[in-house]
Formats: structure tokens, C-alpha cells, sequence
């Protein structure tokens, strides 16, 4: 499983970092990210990787290694 980090200014201006997974990427912004694909792009592929992918450039996310703290429910 990949990683991926994002920056961003906070509610009062300060510094936000999140690491998001991409079990959470897909979680969070599949469904969503299939509607937008439909409805603009007509017989588009749905396949979850791209999806990750543009999740990573409207995110501006950076790949890292998986963060020590992090552990994987099952």
C-alpha cells in the first residue's frame, strides 16, 4: 500500500499536514471521483488507479514510506 502526504493552510492559517493511504484516498473520493468521470468523459475507464492518480495532482500529494505510526486495521 502506498502513502501519500498533503499540505495545506489551516482554518487559522496554520501549517496542516495529513498522510492519507490509499485505502483512504479510495474511500473518501471514489465515488465522487466516478460521478465527475461519467458525467465529463463518457465510457472512461473507472479503474482505481487512475483515480489515485488525480486525487495525487489535485492534492498536490507526494509519495513517503509508510509512517512508522501508522498500523493497518483489519
Amino acid at each position: 500500500m502506498k502513502y501519500y502526504r498533503i499540505n495545506f493552510p489551516g482554518e487559522f492559517g496554520q501549517h496542516v499536514e495529513e498522510i492519507w493511504s490509499e485505502k483512504q484516498i479510495l474511500e473518501s473520493y471514489y465515488s465522487y471521483w466516478c460521478g465527475k468521470m461519467i458525467q465529463n468523459v463518457p465510457g472512461e475507464s473507472l479503474d482505481k488507479e487512475k483515480c489515485i492518480e488525480d486525487w495525487v495532482v489535485v492534492h498536490w500529494g507526494v509519495e513517503v514510506p509508510k509512517p512508522d505510526w501508522i498500523t493497518e486495521w483489519k
